[in-house]
């Protein structure tokens, strides 16, 4: 099996010196679709993973205690109530007008995944006409035969199962092989997350083997999802937002674990992925 190993390289790929004459909202804007009644702190975490890793601007739409625990979380996010404990399918004019304004649709951490998501999930990606990345509850519940090539898939190991009816390998080479022909199979973009993250369109695949197998917290996926949108949302290309984003969140991740072992969190990474940007930037 043929694969790229992905190193310090990519982040010159997706970030370039600035002009001078730059202004708010030329990186990115992002719509980060998310929470619930529950799990209120998911979507935060994506918002300031693609605050700190360059997008100018992130709008976070939640349920009512989500959202107000996101807005309390970081004077940073701005948050937009949705009235209910839970996302539906009702919601979708307002994901809609917000989602106009934004590059890129993140969505599905924390969301639940019943009969409600499963249909505001399915009428996002039938009608939201913008990149979509989609992670976490949003992959057990979408529909394959709506996947295309404007759009970027996060699962871990269980999430490609229930997706695809397949169980990811352990051996790198079948494990390469099985994302390769499902994004082959699907036209869509496949970033599969585990000690070593495999990124595939059905052409091409990347490897990147910069994960610590301390990084099992809850939220650190969230991280990079939210890592890859911003990228995204930048204007870089799908296929490179992916594969630097595995390098950032990894190597960041790896960075915090040799000091924090077991007590590392996914703010960890979002607070010291300014480490990983000055060092291999540029």
């Amino acid at each position: 099996m043929n694969y790229t190993l992905i190193n310090e390289k990519i982040m010159r790929r997706v970030y370039s010196r600035r002009d001078g004459w730059s202004h708010k909202g030329d990186f990115g804007k992002l719509l980060v679709v998310g929470g619930s009644r529950e799990y209120t702190g998911s979507p935060a975490i994506v918002a300031l993973s693609a605050l700190r890793s360059g997008c100018d601007f992130v709008k976070i739409f939640a349920p009512l205690r989500s959202a107000d625990a996101c807005a309390n979380f970081s004077p940073e996010i701005i948050a937009i109530p949705y009235e209910k404990d839970y996302l539906d399918v009702n919601a979708i004019e307002e994901i809609e007008k917000i989602g106009a304004w934004a590059k890129v649709v993140e969505m599905g951490n924390g969301i639940g995944r019943d009969k409600l998501q499963y249909e505001l999930v399915r009428s996002i990606q039938r009608n939201i006409k913008k990149t979509l990345v989609i992670d976490a509850d949003g992959l057990k519940v979408l529909d394959t035969n709506l996947l295309n090539f404007d759009t970027l898939l996060t699962p871990n190991s269980y999430e490609f199962e229930v997706m695809f009816g397949e169980k990811p390998s352990k051996e790198l080479d079948e494990r390469a092989k099985l994302v390769k022909e499902k994004a082959r199979e699907f036209k869509t973009i496949i970033l599969l997350k585990g000690h070593v993250d495999i990124v595939s369109d059905g052409e091409d695949v990347f490897i990147n083997k910069t994960n610590s197998p301390y990084m099992t917290k809850a939220g650190t996926g969230d991280t990079l999802a939210g890592i890859a949108s911003s990228l995204i949302a930048q204007g870089n290309s799908i296929i490179d937002s992916a594969c630097a984003a595995c390098f950032i969140n990894g190597y960041t991740g790896r960075t915090v674990a040799k000091a924090k072992k077991e007590a590392i969190s996914p703010v960890d990474i979002i607070n010291n992925m300014y480490l990983t940007l000055s060092r291999f930037k540029y």
